[in-house]
């Protein structure tokens, strides 16, 4: 039957297959499964559709807690009575957890922002030391060519270790 519904045929149509096959099920049997199909259908179609709106919620909120309140509050919502039927130490603890939750992406956030700073803070000093390297070479190559070291040359050394006057 469920084939007949989704091809759309008439309750006639499916009637004949049926009997094709040897099963005799009355016109009326099968318009009121074909009337539960089709509402269960659309029961399904509404539980996708809640689905992808939740995930594009979850898209633009990233956050576990907010997606957690949201759907309390949408079962709320959807039955008025819930309050009722809710252990309010349950209700707690959830709430305990979704901020739990929050707390814990907070820090794992502040983590990653320490750990880029700390990966700037190396290429820095990378970077420092690529360049001190480079000034002394090129201070141990004019020494050994017999030049003199001039005060650029201090300012130079000065400058890339960061002890500007």
């Amino acid at each position: 039957m469920a084939a007949g519904f989704l091809q759309k045929l008439t309750v006639k149509a499916i009637a004949a297959r049926l009997a094709d096959i040897g099963l005799n099920v009355p016109e009326r049997t099968i318009a009121r499964r074909g009337a539960e199909w089709r509402a269960e259908q659309a029961r399904v179609q509404s539980a996708r559709e809640y689905v992808h709106h939740l995930v594009d919620a979850m898209k633009d909120q990233p956050e576990g807690s907010a997606i957690l309140q949201a759907l309390a509050v949408d079962q709320l919502l959807s039955d008025p009575d819930a309050w009722a039927k809710q252990d309010p130490m349950k209700v707690q603890a959830q709430n305990l957890l979704a901020e739990e939750l929050r707390l814990k992406r907070e820090k794992l956030d502040v983590q990653k922002q320490r750990l880029e700073l700390d990966r700037q803070r190396f290429r820095t000093m990378q970077e420092r030391e690529q360049r001190a390297i480079a000034a002394a070479d090129d201070l141990k190559a004019k020494t050994e060519r017999g030049e003199k070291l001039m005060p650029e040359d201090i300012d130079r050394i000065r400058e890339v270790y960061g002890l500007n006057k």
